[in-house]
């Protein structure tokens, strides 16, 4: 039976995750509501009968929706639910209250263990904390080439994938991950956050990935990250930085 996933956004967000997640998930749909002040408040919103209906057939909900009394409404129709704008954790708990079969992670691509819910959890296999197989050559030689790399989870909104042109074929140096983290954040499409500019979970959801990424990395070539040599301490340094309340990297403060 095919997996129903609706995406819930009003016109800033959410497209590009829709056609990336429709690659896995075929039954993949998405709905444009009308665009509201998140700082008007609505008394009674009226989704429409077509929304209803589309909320009605879905295994899963992912809202990028900005407006917080919109989102509480969807909500409230109690399905397994993402809600892809951090509302803050006050807002989360109140709507829990009424549905607990939904999540709001800090970001996208952040999500690494199981929730327990069914639908969610079968979206996280494919999509989320991103995680990585590579290859690599004369991995016991001085420095190996990254001859193949893929993900086997990746971020919905794509800066996964389109940045890995970066890494293929290069030699495994800080230089050429940094080359990839950049990519990263230039492709990011995170949501706002009430906490955080789109800037500072570019730069978060960059390191976590580049982080993500050196873990394989050391799998695969554990010589290279010894302490004291080049990769070893450039792993180190990014590890220590996505340790700080708010993520960021020096590396990214270069190009701003």
């Amino acid at each position: 039976m095919e997996f129903k996933i609706l995406i819930l956004c009003d016109g800033k967000y959410g497209d590009r995750a829709a056609k990336v997640i429709k690659k896995k998930f075929n039954g993949t749909k998405i709905i444009t509501i009308q665009e509201r002040n998140p700082a008007e408040f609505i008394d009674d919103v009226d989704l429409g009968e077509q929304v209803e209906r589309d909320i009605a057939h879905a295994d899963l909900l992912i809202i990028y929706v900005r407006h917080p009394d919109v989102v509480a409404e969807i909500c409230y129709r109690k399905k397994p639910t993402i809600l892809a704008v951090d509302f803050g954790e006050g807002f989360l708990r109140q709507q829990r209250e009424d549905n607990p079969t939904m999540i709001m992670p800090s970001s996208m691509c952040c999500i690494t263990s199981k929730t327990g819910i069914n639908e969610i959890d079968e979206y996280y296999r494919h999509f989320g904390y991103p995680l990585f197989e590579v290859k690599l050559q004369n991995s016991n030689g001085e420095i190996p080439i990254i001859r193949e790399v893929k993900t086997i989870v990746e971020s919905p909104c794509g800066a996964t994938n389109v940045s890995l042109e970066h890494i293929r074929g290069k030699p495994l140096t800080p230089e050429t991950i940094t080359a990839f983290g950049l990519n990263v954040r230039y492709e990011c499409r995170e949501p706002v956050s009430i906490l955080l500019s789109h800037r500072d979970m570019a730069d978060s959801s960059a390191l976590l990935q580049m982080i993500s990424l050196l873990d394989a990395l050391e799998k695969e070539a554990p010589k290279q990250f010894l302490q004291g040599t080049p990769m070893g301490i450039y792993a180190s340094k990014r590890r220590e930085e996505y340790q700080c309340p708010n993520p960021k990297s020096d590396l990214f403060a270069e190009v701003e």
